[in-house]
């Protein structure tokens, strides 16, 4: 009993964010990135044949062979801010590095207090030795790192409880977030459950906006977002 006991309070301490949930393919689609892309900075890549076999080694760890978490997921967000800035796989990897040599305690080396006291200021740093990059261009890389930093929902502790993914960037208000306390973590309109996969696939069978609109009570935009969202569904 005392095992049992010792067991169940283990998994009711660990945070579900930390969690392995997410194949590569998943995503990759909610990020609106090739699944290749997805993998290689989570896993081991090799490519070639013989003798001319390369090795590409990952950039980030995932929180289990072949799934990676919600944190894991918005550390790939984070990743994509610096993608495009047009960094280079291999310069994303030596900035990666650094920060963890900075924090080597720190599980997510691109989320967190840390990284927006100082992690921020070490990655434009690091980027810029590794770019050469001007003062007008580190701004430049700045803004792009705040834009997409700005786009997670944070709590106490500087971590994401919920982020709306940049695929999902419109002019204005952003409609679609992933949040694992909804549709176990899947795309949704926010403030509700209803996947945005969801509402696709409805217009796909033939179903027009606004009786989709009314079915869910949301505002047609709501209901155009979701199916620019998962375009493939649809």
């Amino acid at each position: 009993m005392t095992q049992i006991f010792e067991a169940r309070h283990f998994v009711r301490s660990l945070d579900s964010r930390q969690m392995p949930r997410y194949t590569f393919g998943e995503a990759g689609r909610y990020l609106g990135l090739p699944q290749s892309t997805i993998r290689s900075w989570f896993e081991s890549t090799v490519w070639g044949s013989q003798p001319n076999i390369h090795y590409f080694k990952p950039i980030l760890s995932p929180a289990a062979p072949h799934l990676i978490s919600f944190f894991d997921i918005a550390s790939a967000h984070v990743s994509m801010a610096l993608q495009r800035k047009k960094i280079h796989t291999e310069h994303l990897r030596h900035i990666v590095r650094a920060l963890e040599a900075e924090y080597p305690n720190d599980r997510y080396p691109l989320l967190g207090r840390n990284f927006y006291l100082i992690g921020r200021q070490i990655l434009i740093k690091q980027a810029g030795k590794r770019l050469n990059l001007t003062r007008s261009r580190q701004f430049e890389l700045a803004t792009i790192i705040d834009k997409f930093l700005s786009r997670l929902d944070l709590d106490k502790s500087k971590m994401p409880i919920r982020f709306s993914p940049i695929r999902a960037l419109t002019n204005g208000r952003s409609f679609i977030v992933i949040d694992l306390g909804l549709s176990v973590g899947r795309p949704v309109i926010k403030g509700t459950g209803i996947a945005a996969e969801v509402i696709s696939k409805r217009k796909a069978s033939g179903e027009s906006i606004a009786s989709l609109a009314k079915d869910y009570r949301l505002s047609r935009r709501a209901i155009e977002e979701a199916i620019r969202y998962f375009p493939e569904a649809a």
